[in-house]
Formats: structure tokens, sequence, C-alpha cells
């Protein structure tokens, strides 16, 4: 008899056991570390559901950017793997001047083209690259979203030689040729002015390379699938051999650049 009574109470005890330990589990679950205050968790918290307001995973933007050695035009595609991050691809066309070349005419005849004194090749650079948007502070109905970016792919400076109009035999010019500017040759004495843009475009180089860029993104757009931003960075653009921008200064095979872009695009959610 005693020992029917032994059992029960063991049985007992350990059901109140089993009971008093899944309570605990339960209990530690609950208590969970307190959410810093204006995080996005925070946010989230504290914001009453609109099923409106859905995750837009897609996005197309295009835009315009200038930078310290000129301008250029971007389009990208994006989609958000999480809230907070987002993958990108990018194809990016930029002008790229060399910082000492100098505009000038010829002093003779003032109804002349100006060309810049010195350049031996007009270069675009062309950038197709992946990376990954990260949200620093994210916006909701209202306010600013900032990001910050790294982006990293192939680039291309395609190099399209100069032509110019030459004067002969000197001034006045008795007749004027077009040819490819020679430093040799031509001087600031025998160039009547810049020839069309497209001339020489038929032998064209180009120089392969890669590029990485790192920036901030701070969108402002009010409409949930409406993309307004600006973005601000430093792009780095390497090549296998030096591009050949100006005669007799030195070409790097190099470019270290500012930039300040405006984007526009939209958002949806498939």
């Amino acid at each position: 008899m005693y020992w029917k009574l032994v059992y029960a109470v063991l049985i007992f005890s350990f059901l109140l056991g089993s009971v008093q330990f899944a309570g605990a589990q339960e209990d530690n679950e609950l208590q969970l570390p307190p959410v810093p205050k204006g995080s996005v968790a925070d946010k989230i918290k504290d914001r009453a559901f609109d099923d409106t307001q859905v995750l837009m995973k897609q996005e197309f933007t295009g835009g315009a950017m200038l930078h310290t050695r000129g301008w250029g035009l971007l389009l990208r595609r994006s989609k958000n793997k999480t809230f907070l991050r987002k993958r990108v691809f990018e194809l990016e066309a930029v002008s790229m001047e060399h910082p000492k070349e100098i505009r000038s005419v010829n002093p003779y005849y003032e109804n002349s083209n100006s060309y810049k004194y010195g350049e031996l090749n007009q270069v675009v650079v062309t950038r197709f690259g992946y990376g990954r948007h990260n949200v620093l502070y994210a916006k909701f109905d209202k306010g600013v979203e900032i990001r910050y970016l790294y982006i990293g792919g192939f680039s291309m400076a395609w190099a399209k030689p100069i032509y110019l109009e030459i004067g002969h035999p000197t001034v006045p010019y008795e007749y004027v040729t077009t040819e490819r500017y020679d430093p040799e040759k031509h001087t600031i004495d025998n160039i009547y002015g810049r020839a069309s843009v497209f001339k020489g475009i038929d032998k064209m180089g180009f120089y392969p390379g890669m590029y990485g860029k790192f920036g901030f993104s701070f969108e402002y757009g009010r409409k949930q699938k409406a993309v307004r931003s600006l973005e601000a960075g430093i792009v780095v653009d390497y090549y296998v051999r030096d591009v050949p921008m100006m005669a007799k200064i030195k070409n790097d095979p190099y470019y270290l650049t500012f930039y300040l872009a405006v984007n526009f695009g939209v958002k949806w959610y498939r």
C-alpha cells in the first residue's frame, strides 16, 4: 500500500515540474530585450497596421548625375531581399574629362568652333555592376529614408579620336582640311577649330577595367510606389592600361571621382 502512495507522489511531482518548466520557457520567450527608441523595429511596433502599406519588392529607377570630371546617366533594377536590404544591378554612361584640359578658340576667326588644345581622345565610360543598398533609417509614411550603398563591376572606357579643322598654309588661311589631331603637327597657329563630334567614331578604341562605388542615398518621395532620391558618393575606375586623353601630359589608368545624382522611378510588389 505504501509503495502505491510513493508512486503517486512521484508521478504528481513529475507532472508539476513539467508544467513549471513549460511556464518558465514561455516566460523566457516573452521577455525580449527592449527595442531601441527610434529604431526600425520601434516604428513598426508603434505603427497601426495598414494592409495597403505592403513591402514593394521590385524597383526600377533612372537618373542623371554630375561628377568631378563630367556628367552622366544611370539605370538601376533592384529587388528587396528583406525590409532593410536590397540587391541592385546598375548600368551607367558618363563623360570623363581631363582636369588639365582648357577650351580654346582661334584668335583670328571669331566664328570658328572651340576646341580643347592637347586633347587626343574624347572619353566616355560605361559601367555595369552589382551591389547592395542597406537601410540606415527607414521611412514609413513621411520623412526621408537614408541608405548606404556599395556597388562594383565591369567598367569600359571608350576613346574617340579628336579631329580638327586645320587651316593652310598660314593666317589668313586659303583653305581648311579635317585631320586627326597630331600634337607634333598641329598648333594654335594652324588649328581653325574642332571638327564634327561624329568624326572618328569608326576609329574608336576601348579600354576594359573595373570599378567600385560607395555612397549614401536619401529617398524623399511621398508616394509608396514612386521613387524620388538624391545620392552622393565616390567612384573608382581602374583599367588594364593608361587611357590616352591628353598629349604631353601623363595619363593614368584610373579615375577617382565624386558624384551627386538624382533618381526617379517606380516600385511594385511582384
